[in-house]
């Protein structure tokens, strides 16, 4: 009884620890982190364009391929029409997405450098002046 009981635990254990890789067989999970900068004409960009967007998969890159065939989208807000992609991933993805013009996203392995201030601009390093020496 006890072996089953600690066989059923670490079974346990590596389903948390994998996550949706063993819930989910077959799915590759994506485990380099990236940073993508551009855009993505969502009318006109390949399936592969399309999977370079945080949280779009093969599978939601082909369905919003399919769904423009049948008609191009007039606003970035409607790829919330496509099955599979809804407001939380639009709501990741809405900076990526434009209607007009090339694709130009692209994705860099690594983390993003620091944001800029808000004006561009470095913001400089307050030390403070050493105090002059009292003798």
């Amino acid at each position: 009884m006890f072996r089953k009981t600690m066989k059923l635990a670490v079974v346990v254990a590596a389903m948390a620890v994998c996550g949706s890789a063993a819930a989910a067989p077959g799915k590759k999970l994506n485990l380099i982190p990236r940073e993508v900068s551009g855009v993505v004409n969502i009318n006109t960009a390949s399936a592969k364009e399309l999977e370079l967007l945080p949280g779009v998969g093969k599978h939601s890159a082909g369905a919003i391929v399919a769904y423009r065939e049948k008609a191009p989208f007039k606003a970035a807000h409607e790829i919330v029409k496509v099955k599979g992609v809804g407001e939380a991933t639009f709501k990741k993805i809405k900076t990526y997405l434009t209607i007009a013009g090339p694709t130009t996203l692209v994705a860099t392995k690594g983390k993003a450098p620091s944001a800029p201030s808000p004006d561009g601009a470095a913001k400089a390093k307050l030390d403070p002046q050493p105090a002059s020496k009292i003798n």
